[in-house]
């Protein structure tokens, strides 16, 4: 095992040391940028999948009037009542049952930070398992010789191993879709015949966010480098074309991939339908999609050239 420790933050989590590493994937440098997103994500990555470490602020606010904030703010949460105990704080731990991929979800507080464990599962155990350690093993500073607790209900873990061995779910961190490459890519593929969000993952080169795509817009206010508009897209920025539940061509929600947009009434596109087709490229009105989703700053060759150099 290996154990990473946090001083800013104040934690220390214990995760596999085989087959598994620990990268930072998010982190903003006081002052913050943006103190209502996500100060910090650690992402665990392994053959299993992805398991995310976010944390925020708290402002002030206990752990139930936070979550009612996230829930209003953000997308909604099943629920806001504690259910379970994380390093001798309450907890919600919940498994959020989406349309492509089932987000296994764990919220807690200490008083200044609140805490998010996330993880898209997969059909491995191991992945679970790794889960459920990270939880276990998870300790604040502060605590230390305190007689602390981490229990989790039984019905949630029964659930999610229910949700690791359902149909037709593959495994993310697929390395391929429909012949293209994607490393660390956390969405499943719909045994190779295509997923919008893998898709989108793919062509940006990789983004933040996790769950089903009717999500990701309620997602963009956790993320500092990341914006969202309603129609037309930015000129001369790549984006994310949204297009939420209910919308009249995907009522499940949808992404898709535009590459470039120089003003018009029209804009392209390039998706992958979940289990539909493997990637099609289409022309459509600027005023289709309910909203775009873009990087605030896209790095340039002068910042690559810049980063190298300083590597």
């Amino acid at each position: 095992m290996a154990t990473l420790e946090d001083l800013t933050y104040g934690y220390t989590v214990e995760f596999p040391a085989d087959g598994w590493e620990a990268k930072v994937a998010i982190e903003q440098a006081a002052p913050f940028s943006d103190p209502e997103a996500i100060l910090k994500r650690v992402t665990f990555l392994g053959a299993e999948g992805l398991i995310d470490l976010d944390i925020w602020s708290s402002h002030g606010s206990d752990f139930v009037e936070w979550l009612a904030w996230y829930s209003k703010t953000r997308n909604n949460l099943p629920s806001m009542s504690p259910n379970a105990t994380i390093a001798g704080y309450p907890a919600i731990v919940f498994l959020e049952d989406g349309i492509a991929v089932d987000m296994l979800t764990a919220f807690w507080a200490d008083g200044e930070h609140v805490f998010r464990l996330w993880y898209t599962v997969t059909q491995n155990e191991n992945g679970l398992d790794v889960f459920w350690h990270l939880l276990e093993r998870f300790e604040h500073f502060g605590r230390t010789g305190a007689i602390v607790h981490t229990e989790i209900p039984e019905s949630v873990k029964e659930t999610s191993r229910q949700a690791m061995t359902a149909s037709g779910i593959a495994s993310p961190l697929v390395t391929s879709c429909c012949g293209y490459s994607s490393f660390t890519n956390p969405f499943p593929c719909c045994d190779n015949k295509g997923n919008c969000t893998w898709w989108v993952y793919y062509s940006y080169g990789g983004v933040p966010f996790r769950d089903d795509a009717c999500t990701w817009w309620g997602q963009v206010p956790d993320y500092p480098a990341w914006d969202r508009k309603a129609p037309p897209p930015p000129i001369g920025k790549r984006s994310i074309a949204y297009y939420q539940a209910g919308h009249p061509t995907y009522q499940n929600g949808h992404v898709a991939y535009v590459g470039s947009y120089s003003g018009g009434s029209n804009v392209t596109v390039s998706y992958m339908g979940y289990c539909v087709n493997c990637g099609t490229t289409q022309s459509i009105s600027v005023y289709q999609p309910n909203g775009y989703i873009f990087l605030k700053y896209e790095p340039t060759a002068l910042d690559s050239k810049a980063q190298e150099r300083d590597n």
